[in-house]
C-alpha cells in the first residue's frame, strides 16, 4: 500500500491528538497544544498516511535561541506499523525538509524506557549527548540526564548534525 508523507495542518490537530493517544509509549499532552503546535509551526511537522490514515507523525519546531537547530518533540508510528522502516523514512523526509530551510542540528531528548526510539535514533547517526550535561543518571543502561523535565524525569539528550 502507498505511503506518503506531508505536512500536517492545524485543522488536523484533532485527528493528531487522537492518533498520539494511541502511539504507546507517546506522552499525549493536552489538544489546544497540539493545535497551537500545528498552527505556528506545521511547517516543520509530518504526518505519514496510508488510505488517508495516519500511521506516522512527526512534530518539531525550529528553534528562535539556538540558531539553525530544530528540537524534534514528538515521532510516533502506529503500533501496528512499527519495524517497518517508516520511523526512518519519516525521520529521513523531516532531515530533508529542515536541510532546505537551513537547519544545521537536529536536538531531541528520549526516555530512557523507550527503547524502540533510542534504537531508531541511533540507527539514524543521532549520538547522546547527556554526558555534556551538569548531572547524569544511567537509566536502562543508558546515560541520561537527570531530571531533565523535572525531578526524577531523566532523559536522554539526542543530536545530529545535518
Amino acid at each position: 500500500m502507498k505511503m506518503t508523507i506531508r505536512n500536517v495542518n492545524e485543522k488536523e490537530f484533532l485527528k493528531v491528538y487522537k492518533f498520539v493517544s494511541h502511539c504507546k509509549p507517546l506522552e499525549n499532552y493536552a489538544e489546544h497544544l497540539y493545535k497551537i503546535i500545528l498552527r505556528y509551526f506545521n511547517d516543520t511537522c509530518f504526518i505519514v498516511e496510508q488510505e488517508s490514515e495516519i500511521i506516522g507523525f512527526l512534530m518539531g519546531f525550529i528553534s528562535q535561541v539556538h540558531e539553525s537547530t530544530y528540537f524534534l518533540w514528538q515521532i510516533g508510528i502506529s503500533n501496528s506499523m512499527q519495524g517497518k522502516g517508516i520511523g526512518g523514512d519519516l525521520l529521513e523526509h523531516a532531515e530533508n525538509k529542515l536541510s532546505e530551510r537551513g537547519c544545521k542540528r537536529i536536538e531531541v531528548t528520549i526516555d530512557p524506557k523507550n527503547i524502540s526510539s533510542s534504537k531508531l535514533f541511533e540507527r539514524m547517526g543521532y549520538i547522546n549527548i547527556s554526558y555534556k550535561k551538569e548531572k547524569m543518571v544511567k537509566v536502562n543502561g543508558n546515560i541520561a540526564v537527570k531530571d531533565y523535565y523535572s525531578p526524577g524525569k531523566h532523559f536522554m539528550l539526542y543530536e545530529k548534525y545535518l
